[in-house]
């Protein structure tokens, strides 16, 4: 049996309980939030599923970061409305699944990430080679080595979490059942564990971040030697949105999971969490089609087309 469960099992979520009189304009932020991430990303993936152009492993890859986007902002937000108003408990098993679950998305956007960023250095350093180097069989094998780790990694961590009783509190001073408040009410030498949650994640957030500078290097190198600037900012602005969200990503994770567990400030954590979980979502699909003419094209093409059809 994976989790040692009680009928007094259970946590209180307090959310974002420090400021009371902003309840109610806080839940219709986050509720609108919610809908407009899950919308945007929506769209994307049709426009991209609907449009023959856009056929290629670089939409593929965004698809699947939309996805993954979409199941983040729902496994946290729709829980989080609740905490407005005054619904806060959250059992035992659905804390762990959730933290499990949450776990598992984050370290999927790091790697489709990490492997858009090999897309990229296939496409400009390679681009004779791309549609051979990426083709459909590897790049489902990619997207399925991905979500293997990404299932497999968070499985220790949550084994060893489950198994500490949590006698300090059951409140739970945060927006969701993240691993740093809980280990801040585990009782026991939580040592261990903090030193498996900062190896295991370090080494994926290294090794992730060592592949992208590389790709990244060889990218600026090639680059550097197009002689027109048109074509240096035409294969640049490819780029950019990816390098927009890996600095994002990057730089929201080591603000909170690669400091030690117990020295988190929770009012920065939840702040860091809420740009994860609520303002990435909603920016990756922005990012991507607005600084992107086959997507803006795509989308045209689309409206165009349905306009057509409603007129016939």
């Amino acid at each position: 049996m994976l989790f040692n469960i009680t009928e007094d099992d259970g946590f209180n979520l307090l959310g974002l309980s420090e400021y009371p009189n902003l309840q109610f304009l806080l839940f219709l932020i986050f509720l609108l939030s919610y809908i407009l991430s899950v919308l945007e990303n929506i769209t994307l993936i049709l426009i991209i599923y609907l449009d023959c152009h856009l056929q290629k492993p670089m939409y593929f890859f965004l698809c699947i970061l939309s996805f993954i986007d979409i199941f983040f902002t729902s496994l946290i937000v729709p829980k989080l409305l609740s905490t407005f108003v005054n619904i806060r408990r959250i059992s035992f098993l659905q804390c762990m699944i959730q933290a499990f679950v949450f776990i598992t998305l984050q370290s999927a956007e790091f790697l489709i990430i990490t492997v858009m960023s090999y897309d990229r250095y296939v496409a400009i350093c390679n681009p004779f080679r791309y549609n051979y180097v990426l083709n459909r069989n590897n790049c489902i094998l990619l997207v399925a080595l991905t979500w293997l780790i990404s299932l497999l990694g968070p499985y220790p961590i949550i084994y060893m979490m489950s198994q500490f009783p949590f006698c300090k509190s059951h409140v739970i001073d945060h927006l969701f059942c993240d691993l740093v408040p809980l280990l801040q009410l585990a009782c026991g030498d939580t040592s261990f564990l903090e030193s498996v949650m900062l190896m295991e994640g370090g080494s994926m957030l290294i090794l992730a971040l060592i592949f992208t500078c590389i790709s990244y290097i060889f990218i600026i190198r090639v680059i550097s030697k197009i002689p027109s600037s048109k074509g240096k900012y035409k294969a640049f602005s490819t780029c950019s949105s990816h390098l927009i969200v890996i600095t994002m990503l990057y730089l929201s994770l080591i603000l909170v999971y690669l400091k030690k567990p117990s020295k988190n400030n929770p009012h920065s954590t939840k702040m860091v969490s809420i740009l994860n979980t609520v303002v990435i979502p909603i920016l990756n699909p922005l990012l991507y089609s607005l600084r992107n003419n086959e997507v803006k094209e795509a989308f045209h093409r689309c409206v165009r087309k349905s306009s057509n059809q409603i007129e016939t």
